[in-house]
């Protein structure tokens, strides 16, 4: 009888320590998510990229893309750059597809948006040897559309 008790105490006490083994997954899981979300914030929050998005919002809009400078393609490249990158760590799944759409569905999905919008002339007239802009910055074009399914906008 003692070692059917000692048995039973064994099964819970396994038990239980799996159930916290799970917990502690989904917290490190969470953990990881938030640590991830947070860089990406921290990214496109950096001052180059922010002056580069406020130049692109505030002036290269009223230009046509002929009378842009050499400045104004560096900071549309900028803009083009770090949206990329988004790009990557959402469709990549490095960011959870709930706070993905969370973050799609913010002032950040207007921005991107906006951006895509605007610098749609460039991305046309951007060529690496062997793509357009479009083709070299995919992961924008994809997050593009994907801001605007988040913000019903398409």
């Amino acid at each position: 009888m003692n070692w059917d008790i000692a048995a039973n105490i064994a099964e819970v006490i396994t038990s239980v320590s799996l159930i916290f083994a799970i917990i502690q997954l989904i917290r490190e899981k969470g953990s990881e998510n938030t640590s991830a979300f947070f860089y990406l914030h921290q990214y496109l929050s950096q001052e180059q990229f922010s002056i580069a998005r406020k130049k692109v919002r505030t002036e290269l809009f009223k230009k046509n893309y002929e009378e842009w400078t050499e400045d104004d393609k560096e900071q549309a490249n900028r803009v083009c750059a770090s949206y990329d990158q988004a790009g990557i760590l959402i469709s990549g799944k490095v960011i959870n597809p709930k706070t993905a759409r969370g973050f799609l569905s913010s002032s950040w999905g207007i921005s991107i948006i906006d951006q895509y919008e605007c610098l749609d002339d460039f991305l046309s007239d951007y060529q690496t040897p062997a793509q357009t802009g479009k083709e070299f910055f995919h992961h924008f074009t994809w997050l593009y559309e994907q801001a605007k399914k988040n913000q019903n906008r398409g």
